[in-house]
């Protein structure tokens, strides 16, 4: 329905792709919008007076403008540009802890599904500065166990956990995470890894009472090498960023600086003008196709397909997760019995089936499924039935 708008597709006429988890592909109005950017408006920002400076810095900040909207975010001004998810994990986890509102004997709370970027960090600052962290446990398909988070919860400072499993395709349950922290006496700081959850649909951050909120461009149709995370306006002012300079400093005197205000005092450097500028064009196209909500609905109806398909399967190819097409995204992870993922995905490969193997940097995920491996494919708005037909058909033949 929506693969015309992919020039991919055009120069790939047979290609298959089902690694959208990782990345995705970009729409003609991203490539577009680049192509014009270089050519008409680029320049740097924030400090110029002149016309290119200026055009270039309003589409800078159009780009938060947009984030923030899709967010429900009280202001623009909360949204934080970085190069990726995984980089404003560390710049958050390592700031909390500069400004003390992460002390040593803090806990905390992950849980087993988490991306290696939502863990690695925080294993860092546990181990410099006398951190716990606490995991919640999972149920045996390795969904999350609300009952271990509620029971958890009461002796956290912070929870960071994903909103959408990269592995599973299952989604959280944002109504019942806040259930269990509005029950609380003393709620914890909510960090919500948006990046699975991010290119599939609205998260309103207030209404759930979301305190960070990561996501990266690049899986929902933007360039690398930009990401961005939203922080509640009272915690961004009372954090102390561990960079400084650039654009994020008022002024300097050889006796010490004075930061900027928000968000300018987090962003250190001349940041990733294009990639904001692909990224606001990106959710542009998402307006253009009505919203998240054509893109629920149009993958709702690939998830139910596929779904139906891979029942049909041989019992020695397993799929990891729920069976249920309710609460998850279009991201489907096998298991085989005699045979290894890479191998499978080769073979895949060899017919132009895009697909990944391997951990999926989910590597305590698959500790805890007594998994090795796993290979992982995964939808997104350009994909067909028939792209799940030729998927299915080439599994069966395997």
């Amino acid at each position: 329905m929506y693969r015309s708008d992919f020039p991919i597709f055009s120069t790939h006429p047979n290609l298959v792709y089902l690694d959208s988890a990782s990345s995705s592909h970009k729409p003609q109005i991203v490539i577009d919008a680049l192509s014009h950017f270089f050519a008409s408006d680029y320049a740097n920002i924030h400090r110029g007076s002149y016309d290119l400076s200026m055009e270039s810095s309003l589409l800078y900040e159009k780009s938060k403008k947009a984030i923030a909207k899709k967010l429900y975010a009280s202001s623009d001004s909360e949204i934080v540009f970085t190069y990726n998810a995984t980089y404003a994990f560390n710049l958050i986890a390592q700031s909390l802890v500069k400004s003390g509102l992460l002390n040593r004997g803090d806990t905390v709370l992950l849980s087993k599904v988490e991306h290696h970027a939502n863990i690695v960090p925080w294993q860092i600052i546990a181990a410099e500065y006398g951190i716990i962290i606490d995991w919640v446990d999972l149920h045996d398909d390795g969904t999350l166990d609300y009952d271990s988070l509620a029971e958890k919860l009461p002796y956290a400072k912070i929870l960071s956990i994903t909103g959408a499993s990269n592995v599973t395709g299952e989604i959280l349950d944002l109504n019942r995470v806040k259930e269990i922290l509005d029950s609380l006496e003393q709620k914890p700081l909510y960090i919500l890894d948006g990046s699975q959850r991010f290119p599939h649909m609205e998260t309103d951050v207030v209404g759930y009472g979301i305190d960070f909120f990561v996501a990266t461009g690049h899986k929902v149709m933007s360039d690398t090498g930009i990401g961005f995370y939203y922080g509640r306006k009272d915690i961004l002012q009372k954090m102390d960023p561990i960079f400084c300079g650039g654009g994020a400093i008022n002024s300097v005197t050889t006796s010490g600086y004075e930061p900027a205000g928000l968000p300018f005092r987090h962003e250190p450097g001349t940041p990733h003008i294009a990639g904001a500028v692909s990224l606001l064009a990106a959710l542009e196209y998402i307006d253009l196709i009505w919203g998240f909500a054509t893109i629920e609905k149009y993958e709702k109806e690939l998830i139910e397909y596929a779904l139906k398909l891979f029942a049909t399967l041989p019992s020695s190819i397993r799929l990891l997760g729920s069976l249920s097409s309710e609460n998850r995204l279009g991201v489907f992870s096998f298991v085989f019995d005699s045979h290894h993922p890479n191998d499978v995905a080769e073979i895949l490969a060899d017919d132009g089936i895009c697909v990944r193997s391997g951990y999926h940097c989910t590597e305590p995920l698959h500790t805890a499924l007594d998994v090795p491996a796993s290979l992982r494919a995964s939808l997104y708005l350009y994909n067909t039935k028939e792209d799940i037909d030729k998927l299915v058909d080439k599994l069966r033949s395997i």
